[in-house]
């Protein structure tokens, strides 16, 4: 979503009144209170929050106990920091949204420039770790794709696992600007307008935040060329007769690289379907507070509402990754007690009673039959 300011003057009374004023365009028309929709939004927020930290948990500790993340690819360390980052960002964003939705930590936060601040920091850190985490996956399944010789000398464990501690304090350094480049006034609300200067905005919030999703789209388009191109690599290679072992060795490898490709392209997907709604009704808002205008009442609705959208991604990640990576269902299968040939004993048993009963009402209908 994107903050910007107004451009308030320096006196700190000015800038109560048009931090107030400011909150007052946004938050309601003269006639309407949008306060009326907070306790909807923040069940929307919860239950989101809620599925996010148990799936992300499991799918967390499940890594852990495996032998995954100490033997497995290095694909495993990325797929596990987006666990993490996921789980990081579902915890980081309830001071914030408690602060903005409820009367409670709207009295707590006024006058506590830390707190104030801090609550922003953790949203922007839980949403920017989740973009580097997905540019990360990305850049490592396109080198896999297209020099799949360099990548398995060059991207080990190891290296995995320094990228991930780089970009981790990037995002943190980054995030952390706004402790000092504010301009945060007591009493005012807490608010990005109160509180984010129209440069802080400009060239640090958005320019990270729109370069890094234009990162992420522009390498899964390469990607998914690649991925094309690659496939029909492969296809006329096995298609040919004079195919050696090696080359079916290397087309099954590329293969298995493929599934995890498939990971890769829906994360994103999610990624861009719940925040593009958001991040456009963010900006709308935006330009009529910038006029000087109440934004409509429904557009206001419609703001707060798909507010919790960008977090629907933490839902969603770990389910793919159980759906679509067998070896990830299977640690968390193990984790529950559970296997997957336990579960295929199951559908075969199933599959057999619904058999069985099939037969005994054919032989009971045949013995009717005959006795007619």
């Amino acid at each position: 979503m994107t903050y910007e300011s107004t451009g308030m003057p320096d006196e700190m009374a000015t800038d109560i009144d048009n931090a107030t004023s400011s909150m007052s365009i946004v938050n309601a028309q003269p006639t309407k209170d949008i306060s009326t929709w907070y306790p909807w939004a923040l069940v929307v927020v919860y239950l989101v929050l809620g599925g996010a930290l148990v799936f992300n948990l499991i799918t967390a500790i499940a890594y852990v106990k495996s032998p995954l993340l100490s033997k497995g690819k290095p694909v495993h360390q990325l797929i596990f920091n987006m666990t993490i980052t996921d789980f990081i960002a579902c915890l980081v964003s309830q001071p914030f949204v408690l602060f903005q939705y409820t009367e409670a930590g709207v009295r707590h936060i006024t006058g506590r420039k830390f707190e104030c601040i801090g609550s922003f920091v953790g949203l922007i850190v839980g949403f920017d770790s989740t973009v580097t985490a997905l540019l990360l996956i990305t850049c490592e399944r396109l080198f896999a794709i297209i020099s799949p010789l360099q990548h398995m000398h060059r991207v080990t464990r190891k290296t995995c696992r320094v990228a991930i501690l780089v970009t981790w304090t990037l995002v943190t350094a980054k995030s952390s600007v706004l402790f000092l480049w504010n301009k945060w006034t007591p009493f005012a609300p807490c608010i990005g307008l109160a509180l984010m200067s129209d440069l802080y905005s400009s060239y640090v919030y958005n320019l990270a935040l729109y370069l890094c999703m234009g990162l992420v789209a522009f390498f899964n388009v390469v990607l998914g060329c690649a991925v094309v191109v690659a496939k029909r690599k492969a296809g006329i290679m096995n298609a040919s007769q004079t195919t050696t072992k090696s080359v079916r060795r290397k087309i099954k490898s590329s293969q298995g690289e493929l599934k995890i490709v498939k990971i890769v392209f829906l994360a994103v997907g999610v990624l861009f379907i719940t925040w593009i709604p958001n991040n456009t009704l963010a900006n709308t808002v935006l330009f009529y507070v910038k006029k000087g205008q109440a934004p409509p009442y429904d557009l206001l609705v419609a703001y707060h509402m798909t507010r919790s959208m960008p977090l629907f991604g933490t839902v969603a990640d770990p389910l793919i990754y159980f759906l679509q990576n067998s070896q990830c269902r299977s640690a968390v299968l193990r984790l529950l007690g559970r296997t997957e040939a336990q579960l295929g004993r199951q559908q075969s048993i199933y599959s057999l009673d619904s058999n069985t009963t099939e037969s005994r009402g054919s032989v009971s209908t045949l013995k009717t039959v005959t006795d007619c």
